[in-house]
């Protein structure tokens, strides 16, 4: 016999007739009226091929196969409630597992190295394996389980994922300290809007030249920018702009880490340029899970501090 051929659920009914010996106290201690207890007895009986359990006087006595089936159900049983059990209690810092996490390079920097310290002490056996994703561009790989999580700038609604805003950034602008755009400005206010058109940007992307918010904002007040350099990665950024006339646009929490390691100047655009959020995302079926909501709540509790 397959173990498709009967339900499941069945055995812990089994389970506790065996233990019971009786329809009217089994039905009680399993919250179901006499009636189901007994068809539930009905379909065990039509599933094994044998009546389990027969009347005898004012109790029933289980037949052999009854007897024989016995221990595997109630091993069955225990480990379940092993499971669930130890599932209620979760220690993180018993927890072995590798969570394959798409992320970009942008969301990696702020908050990589913050998760894994966060991770140390607590949860000392855990792994986080970060690959290259976006949310627009590896979504699928949620829904085939390649990934457990994909964190990054959320532009868009995704049907069918969970998802979670980790923080919200707000962009800024970042050049040479010593680059002209800082002598003309006046009264120690930002650059002006011509200032800032000026002179040349220098964009990090992965495609190549796109219009982003940034151009946008500027379209709508009647501006555009000249784009010199685009590069692939934040990573060599800071050698683009050390002693040259170029400009980043960049978000501020990042920002803050390049200018502090490359004595870089940060300023305030010249104009209104909508944030962006980063968010993570991940398929329903791990919403329940005591470890991935333990994961999902220190990637929360690293992104409140930065």
């Amino acid at each position: 016999m397959k173990h498709r051929q009967i339900d499941l659920n069945l055995l812990r009914v089994f389970d506790v007739l065996m233990e019971e010996r009786s329809v009217s106290r089994a039905a009680s201690r399993l919250g179901l009226t006499q009636s189901s207890t007994s068809n539930a007895l009905d379909r065990l009986r039509r599933s094994l091929g044998d009546r389990i359990l027969e009347r005898e006087g004012n109790g029933m006595v289980p037949t052999r196969a009854a007897i024989e089936l016995w221990p595997h159900v109630q091993s069955a049983i225990r480990q379940i409630d092993l499971g669930l059990e130890a599932l209620a209690r979760f220690n993180p810092s018993r927890l072995r597992a590798t969570f394959s996490i798409g992320i970009d390079e942008y969301s990696l920097t702020l908050m990589g190295a913050g998760l894994m310290a966060a991770l140390k002490d607590k949860a000392p056996h855990v792994k986080l394996a970060f690959l290259p994703a976006t949310p627009q561009q590896n979504a699928e790989e949620l829904f085939a389980g390649a990934l457990d999580l994909i964190i990054g700038p959320v532009w868009q609604a995704f049907p069918g994922l969970e998802r979670a805003v980790l923080l919200h950034e707000t962009f800024v602008g970042l050049a040479d300290a010593g680059h002209p755009l800082f002598r003309t400005a006046k009264d120690g206010s930002g650059p002006s809007v011509e200032d800032y058109v000026r002179f040349p940007h220098l964009l990090v992307s992965q495609r190549g030249l796109v219009r982003g918010n940034v151009d946008a904002g500027l379209h709508k007040i009647g501006y555009r920018r000249k784009v010199a350099v685009t590069i692939p990665s934040y990573a060599s950024a800071p050698a683009f702009l050390t002693g040259s006339e170029l400009i980043l646009n960049l978000g501020r929490r990042l920002a803050g880490k390049v200018a502090a390691s490359a004595g870089l100047k940060i300023f305030a655009l010249p104009l209104d340029v909508p944030g962006f959020d980063i968010a993570a995302l991940w398929h329903p079926r791990n919403t329940a899970s005591k470890s991935h909501n333990w994961l999902r709540g220190q990637m929360r509790e690293v992104c409140s501090r930065l």
